[in-house]
């Protein structure tokens, strides 16, 4: 195949904002690599047809190669999602908020900064999923099935747990060990992005901004909000236990601004590793035994 779209179906989309109407900030010029990221991930999914057809000739089990794309592509829209929440984050940022409106500034900014790191996350565990599915196509990956509890070859479209991996440092490295089991050095410089980004702090930050806000305590968003530690102060060399009562809290909430650095930086290095993985696609299903583009 080549890269162009079979069809003239749309098979890729990106939208700017959230927001209805005109509310959120225009694309620039400096937009255009982050957005070329995510269309390009969901253009994969048009190919899945002519992909499927040349898989199963290959001995790829029926609907491989379009749960495969599949996952691409949906990765390329959640990465799109990631991007929109971004910029609308930023454009709560950069307002100057009314008299008495800096609540609802700050719980909204951060909201949309939250979002961005979440689904930014969801990105993250496609590209994961997409690149180990890559990989234990090649004959020399049947480490995968030990470490993964994987049977063989996932079963296509399997919504099971063990079938849909987290981006996170142990699956990197159980497909990082059997991508270099395979000797082809198409398949390690593929997983090579997954494995900095997992690593990286900024990654690290958004798993962590989750990790509060799914199942722990969330700091609120707003001045005069409860601590996220408990209000008695102990002193053991004299044993004793106090409260103090005021009239005011002096509870800070997080600045905005740094959730939203924190937001962008994230999906800064999630973007540039599925670009590398995009580029690197092809020779790899070819070091895979699988080639889907043509030279």
């Amino acid at each position: 195949m080549n890269q162009d779209t079979p069809n003239s179906k749309l098979s890729s989309a990106v939208i700017g904002s959230l927001f209805p109407g005109d509310s959120g900030q225009p694309f620039t010029d400096t937009d255009q690599e982050p957005v070329s990221v995510p269309q390009d991930w969901q253009a994969l999914g048009a190919l899945y047809e002519f992909a499927e057809l040349h898989g199963v000739t290959r001995g790829l089990p029926n609907g491989y190669l379009a749960d495969l794309l599949g996952r691409a592509a949906a990765g390329g829209e959640q990465l799109g999602l990631a991007f929109a929440a971004r910029r609308d984050s930023e454009v709560w940022r950069d307002i100057t908020p009314e008299a008495k409106q800096e609540a609802r500034r700050n719980i909204a900014g951060r909201a949309m900064a939250e979002a961005s790191g979440l689904w930014a996350l969801s990105a993250g565990h496609a590209a994961a999923n997409v690149v180990a599915r890559v990989v234990r196509i090649h004959k020399g990956s049947t480490s995968l099935d030990k470490d993964l509890n994987w049977t063989g070859l996932p079963v296509p479209f399997d919504s099971g747990r063990l079938a849909n991996l987290s981006l996170n440092f142990a699956t990197v490295k159980h497909i990082k060990r059997a991508a270099a089991a395979t000797g082809e050095s198409d398949l390690v410089a593929l997983i090579e992005p997954l494995s900095i980004l997992a690593m990286s702090p900024a990654w690290i930050a958004l798993v962590a901004r989750r990790d509060v806000g799914y199942h722990r305590l969330r700091p609120q968003s707003i001045e005069g909000g409860v601590p996220s530690q408990s209000p008695w102060v102990t002193d053991d060399s004299l044993g004793t236990v106090t409260l103090s009562v005021s009239t005011f809290s002096n509870y800070v909430p997080p600045a905005l601004e740094d959730i939203v650095d924190e937001a962008v930086a994230g999906y800064d290095a999630l973007s540039s590793s599925m670009r590398k993985i995009r580029d690197r696609l092809p020779a790899a299903m070819r070091a895979a035994g699988v080639p889907l583009w043509s030279e």
